[in-house]
């Protein structure tokens, strides 16, 4: 039962409050925008589903979809709030009086409230109505109108007529990938033999915009390297004579800790001994400099969502790189493209895979969805490079292959069924620690435990170095071993897998203990520290210290404020991180945050081996369970009418 009851006229808003849908937020906006529109439009009093519609529109936004499919709401709530909380209390779900499409469509036409645009002119925003009928899609105008900007912007984009490509291109490209990796566009070849790394430079250098796709190491980051090989090749071809106007490029992330990875990834890529030194130092320049997008658009706390560059201000760039654009919202995907300026070149990276963004929207999976088509510049890398077989590098390990299982699976028992069976090899790269039935703790598993021993030496080997004060060993070691967790609490979650690990290898529980890995779980300007960064405490002679790859300055433990214990951490938060041994912790089998994006996402952080830890049943749930964000923005694209 929900601990907030929400004092309303209208008793119909109990249940869905009982059942946590609702809160203050969704129920008083609902009444004050409903009883403003019907009081100077409408002679008729508002309905119960006039109030419901507004309040699950504004549902929608809060928690992380554009809009709210009526065709599919019942699933699409349930489906959503058992993803975001891990005591989702299905029965009171089930009981929800929810109408039916034909009775939303019914009541919704020639509805005060609503704007349902014409077929032909899809673009169009009524900013006279709060709410807007696309399809069977109800939007609050708010989203409507984020979803248009970003959908014209990528139409107009992707579909420009590309300019011719320079003489020369081949010849930068085969630079960095190989000669032989540019294939004769005429020339019928086999699909696994073409160089889509390559293919994705040629298309950055002829299209306004571009779209790079792929898993955990399939060379996003190096591709990103060649692109601007080439993109500082061809600017140096160009201005060959006199004083050379400096190409001016941005890169930029959702997260500090994104940002940061880009430049550590680039600056590997440039110093491989392959990789063409012409441009490195222009290359490095700007890699350093990337930065969030919040700070590439000039953000600052408590603008309201407000940026320094906007349509009347556009961003000076004359290319713009974003990585990680699977954990980009709506809202901010909107201003960003408001602030680029017609000739500015965007080129988007990410895994549409992942889990998704904390807000609104699932931009990059939409865009992800148009690859299909083959008429726009979207380019998806095939070949897993991170997750390489020993004796092969053209052929991926088991992590690999159980990754692609995973992911090209459908829905059905049988694709589940033939994931399972994979894990249950028991291969070198991959262990499976099958629990004895759904209800065991995990935690306190006489079988887990016995197992589990031998995979935790990376942490012994970090003990062993902070207590000898050897920081960078110290922080090697932690870097190569981590456990994952679905949840936070609970037998499962990453309470008590802190608690276990530490007891095991014999770290004190007590915070600030020599041997203890710390994550900074907040962006601080004081520290210079961002989300994400993971530290150790180890002892020095002045006493203990927690020292971080990322920053050369020691820290006393209490002077740290916002940290937690992290030999075990969420799943969510290991996004954009690889270690050699991860250990994954799969939610029980009646656990809402069970989703196939959640599996996918733990098993591509592992690069050597991986530990999974699960009944048999919660791996067949995870891969046969999928969270789709209601949105129109693909068929906006497109141009169509859903």
């Amino acid at each position: 039962m929900a601990s907030l009851t929400v004092t309303t006229p209208h008793q119909e808003f109990q249940p869905f409050i009982d059942a946590e849908v609702f809160t203050a937020i969704e129920v008083h906006a609902a009444q004050r925008i409903t009883n403003s529109v019907f009081s100077t439009t409408s002679t008729t009093n508002a309905a119960f589903i006039d109030y419901l519609s507004v309040a699950i529109a504004v549902w929608a936004p809060v928690n992380g979809h554009v809009c709210i499919d009526l065709e599919n709401v019942r699933q699409q709530v349930r489906d959503e709030l058992g993803s975001a909380r891990e005591d989702f209390d299905q029965k009171l779900q089930d009981e929800l009086d929810w109408p039916s499409l034909a009775e939303w469509h019914q009541h919704l036409a020639n509805n005060p409230l609503v704007f349902i645009p014409e077929p032909n002119n899809i673009d169009h925003v009524d900013h006279t109505k709060p709410l807007v009928l696309f399809g069977n899609m109800l939007y609050l105008t708010r989203q409507w109108a984020d979803e248009g900007i970003v959908a014209i912007a990528l139409r107009t984009r992707l579909t420009a007529t590309p300019t011719s490509l320079p003489a020369q291109a081949t010849t930068w490209v085969e630079a960095v990938f190989g000669k032989g990796s540019v294939n004769d566009q005429a020339q019928v070849v086999e699909e696994d033999s073409i160089d889509y790394q390559a293919q994705s430079v040629m298309k950055a250098l002829t299209h306004n915009t571009t779209v790079l796709l792929g898993g955990p190491g399939t060379g996003k980051t190096y591709t990103i390297a060649g692109m601007l090989h080439a993109f500082y090749s061809e600017h140096a071809a160009n201005n060959t004579a006199g004083n050379i106007n400096p190409l001016r490029v941005a890169i930029a992330a959702p997260t500090a800790k994104a940002a940061r990875q880009v430049t550590t990834s680039v600056g590997l890529s440039l110093a491989l001994q392959h990789f063409p030194q012409t441009h490195a130092d222009l290359i490095g320049s700007v890699t350093k400099t990337s930065s969030t997008i919040h700070r590439l658009l000039g953000w600052s706390p408590g603008n309201r969502g407000r940026f320094a560059h906007h349509a009347q201000n556009f961003l000076p760039y004359d290319i713009v790189i974003i990585d990680e654009v699977s954990m980009v919202s709506l809202p901010l995907m909107a201003r960003l493209l408001e602030a680029l300026a017609p000739t500015t070149k965007l080129v988007l990276v990410g895994d549409p895979q992942q889990l998704k963004s904390v807000e609104a929207g699932a931009v990059l999976p939409d865009i992800a969805s148009l690859h299909g088509d083959g008429t726009y510049p979207i380019t998806k890398l095939l070949i897993n490079r991170r997750q390489a077989d020993e004796k092969d590098p053209n052929k991926v390990n088991d992590i690999g292959q159980l990754a692609t299982n995973i992911s090209v699976a459908d829905l059905s028992q049988k694709a589940a069924d033939d994931v399972l069976q994979f894990i249950k090899k028991n291969t070198k790269e991959i262990t499976f620690i099958a629990l004895p039935d759904a209800s065991a703790d995990p935690s306190k598993s006489t079988q887990v435990l016995a197992q589990l021993d031998t995979h935790l030496q990376g942490y012994r080997d970090a003990l062993k170095d902070a207590k000898l004060g050897n920081a960078q060993e110290a922080l090697d070691a932690l870097a190569s071993v981590r456990v994952l967790c679905g949840h936070r609490k609970g037998p499962y979650g990453v309470s008590a897998w802190n608690n276990l690990v530490a007891k095991t290898i014999g770290v004190s529980t007590t915070r600030g203990a020599v041997g203890q890995p710390l994550l900074n779980t907040r962006n601080d300007l004081r520290t210079g520290l961002v989300n994400g960064d993971t530290g150790i405490v180890v002892s020095e002679t002045s006493g203990r210290k927690v020292v971080f790859s990322t920053q050369a300055k020691r820290f006393e433990p209490s002077a740290l404020e916002d940290i937690e214990v992290a030999f075990a951490t969420t799943i969510h938060k290991s996004q954009g991180s690889e270690y050699n041994t991860v250990i994954v912790v799969v939610p029980p089998v009646d656990s809402p945050l069970l989703r196939r994006e959640l599996l996918y996402t733990a098993v591509t952080r592992a690069r050597k081996h991986l530990v999974i830890i699960a009944s048999e049943d919660a791996i067949t749930k995870a891969v046969m369970s999928t969270i789709n964000r209601a949105s129109g923005l693909a068929a906006r694209v497109r141009g169509i009418s859903p």
